[in-house]
């Protein structure tokens, strides 16, 4: 009878710790991380791509972004019109495997922006050249 009663004692408390985790694991950060990784293209190589104001690089190339985080892209060069557009944003339906684990994993999610995702995370940009004056 001992012996059983620790065995139980034993399976109650892993399961407890178990359950901890669930409740404390943010679903969607632990999937699919806090940043992602989006691409830029244009029909004009070497146009110059600023992220809510700052410069992040040149067509074509790739950028690991933190989620939620930037809502504007603009892409520059010379002898080309500017273009502006926003940097739209999705929830990420990983995010629900939250319900398993409770308030504290889905205010994790949103907190940390990994709640959300870019999309698309592949943009080409179509520059049109600026007209003479």
């Amino acid at each position: 009878m001992k012996k059983s009663n620790k065995f139980i004692k034993k399976f109650l408390a892993v399961l407890a710790v178990l359950a901890v985790l669930v409740m404390t694991t943010s679903f969607a950060s632990v999937i699919k991380g806090t940043e992602q990784e989006i691409t830029f293209e244009s029909n004009v190589d070497g146009a110059e791509v600023y992220i809510d104001g700052e410069c992040f690089g040149k067509t074509p190339f790739i950028v690991n972004l933190k989620k939620n985080k930037y809502s504007t892209i603009m892409v520059k060069k010379d002898g080309y019109a500017t273009q502006t557009l926003p940097l739209t944003k999705s929830f990420d339906e990983v995010a629900l495997l939250n319900i398993f684990g409770g308030v504290f994993s889905s205010t994790t999610d949103l907190v940390t922006g990994a709640a959300f995702e870019y999309e698309p995370n592949k943009l080409y940009i179509n520059l049109s050249k600026e007209s003479s004056k």
